[in-house]
């Protein structure tokens, strides 16, 4: 085990979850839309400033993006783009969906599939184009509103993957997917939710959670389950009980890698991160290094570190037959970033650590360069 974990996860302790389980005891209900996911969906739902009616909890982001995505592409058929630069979860949900992944590369400034990258995609593709999958890498800001008018523009639906992206995630007339999972900044052990301001759209996706059922016991539409309980609505009401006092505790952690990293001209963070916007993962960009030998160099003084995505979704057994455009910038990506230790109640000292043992690392490079 590393003395420095790339992750501790930290979930509301008993006490506080106690509340929520004894109304669930009282309640007696425990699953299938109870009065705690209400609760919860009027809570997520203040806090982006919509109602309750544009938010719908999900079992997880996963599901919550293949049923976002059959509710716009419903009749449609072709390819779905995504970005090669993501988590493998976005390319099964496509799959799962109905629809074949087609990959694409992403903005070497935000490390993101944007209008133009899709313009341009669309452009080239024989065939048809059902949807357009982008993805909030790591849980950046994503500008919604330019989605809002590719789909006006050119009639194609999409969805956003932005399963990292609580802290700062937009609201528009597109699909918004974040995932609730333990390891994220706001976490219900398991589960997600899917906002947009069209309460349509969540029908659609509340119907193809509960087996096609809405409003009645016929089976309006193919579904299956992935309905969010009560018992991880109560852990997520109790996150955002305490999610002030840990996004506090995250910046902190940001701001400290960014402070004692600030004079590398050669290791640059995403834009925003820890001032803008928080994310439950830290991953820096190395540029012109290979991030899988300052792993392994990480690891030999005791920290972890992790490739959170990856090479790339192309790089994946699954999913190596795709079809693609050039990835240059994904390669670039795969190549250059690492997740470095970064969780809610990380000491000073430990973060200390991990920058002295990387400019130890970039001297020991300079010499051999020498």
């Amino acid at each position: 085990m590393m003395e420095i974990p790339i992750a501790r996860p930290r979930m509301p302790a008993a006490d506080a979850l106690l509340p929520y389980l004894q109304q669930i005891d009282a309640n007696r209900n425990y699953t299938n839309f109870g009065p705690l996911i209400g609760a919860l969906e009027a809570r997520l739902a203040g806090r982006l400033g919509v109602e309750p009616a544009c938010v719908s909890t999900v079992a997880n982001a996963t599901a919550g993006l293949t049923l976002a995505l059959q509710a716009v592409a419903e009749g449609r058929s072709g390819v779905c783009l995504i970005p090669s630069w993501t988590f493998v979860a976005t390319a099964h949900a496509v799959t799962a969906a109905g629809f074949t992944p087609f990959l694409v590369d992403v903005d070497v400034a935000s490390w993101a599939m944007t209008p133009a990258i899709a313009l341009e995609a669309v452009s080239r593709i024989e065939g048809q184009v059902a949807a357009i999958m982008p993805v909030a890498p790591f849980g950046a800001p994503i500008d919604i509103a330019a989605w809002d008018r590719f789909t006006v523009l050119t009639g194609i639906p999409v969805v956003i993957d932005a399963a990292a992206g609580h802290d700062m995630v937009g609201v528009g007339d597109t699909p918004c997917v974040v995932s609730l999972h333990a390891t994220k900044i706001l976490g219900a052990g398991e589960g997600g939710y899917v906002v947009c301001r069209r309460p349509d759209v969540l029908v659609e996706i509340r119907k193809r959670s509960n087996f096609g059922f809405y409003g009645s016991r016929d089976a309006q539409v193919v579904a299956f389950n992935a309905k969010m309980s009560e018992y991880h609505a109560a852990v997520g009401l109790a996150a955002m009980d305490a999610y002030t006092a840990d996004i506090a505790c995250f910046t902190s952690v940001a701001e400290s890698y960014g402070s004692r990293l600030r004079h590398r001209t050669d290791v640059l963070f995403q834009s925003g991160f820890g001032r803008i916007w928080r994310g439950s993962v830290c991953v820096a960009r190395f540029i012109g290094n290979d991030s899988k030998r300052i792993a392994a160099q990480l690891a030999g003084a005791g920290i972890d570190s992790r490739a959170w995505w990856g090479d790339g979704v192309h790089r994946q057994t699954a999913f190596a037959d795709l079809p693609r455009h050039a990835l240059p910038v994904t390669e670039m990506l795969a190549r250059e970033t690492l997740g470095v230790p970064y969780y809610v109640d990380m000491a000073e000292a430990d973060v200390g650590r991990v920058c002295d043992v990387l400019d130890v690392i970039a001297r020991m490079s300079l010499r051999k360069a020498a």
